[in-house]
């Protein structure tokens, strides 16, 4: 299994699936989260209850939880949830891999040695 972890560039994803079409792409958690902030402030819960999916066990019980967030918060911020649902998927690329290997979900290397 390949992965190919990225902050959604759309040429760099188009390069990706031209050399590796084998590959599973992901958007990489920290980028997500950093345009999750943009439109949720750093220090509110919609930005913190949605890192949390991050940590969840399964994909099952991060999209269980993802419903839970999207009822909670669209009503109050559409761009936000609208920009959620269109890409939080593939951001959970990394629940295919081993727990071993959960420390791939983000480009970001202060993050990947923190989980260690």
């Amino acid at each position: 299994m390949y992965l190919a972890v990225t902050d959604d560039h759309a040429g760099l994803k188009k390069a990706i699936a031209e050399v590796l079409p084998a590959a599973n792409a992901a958007t990489c958690t920290s980028y997500a989260t950093h345009w999750t902030t943009c439109h949720a402030r750093p220090q509110s819960h919609r930005a913190q209850e949605l890192r949390w999916l991050y940590d969840r066990h399964d994909v099952n019980e991060a999209r269980h939880d993802l419903t839970k967030w999207l009822e909670r918060w669209s009503g109050q911020h559409r761009k936000l949830c609208d920009w959620v649902e269109a890409n939080i998927e593939e951001t959970f690329t990394f629940y295919r891999l081993p727990r071993t290997y959960k420390h791939l979900k983000s480009t970001n290397l202060l993050e990947r040695l923190n989980q260690s």
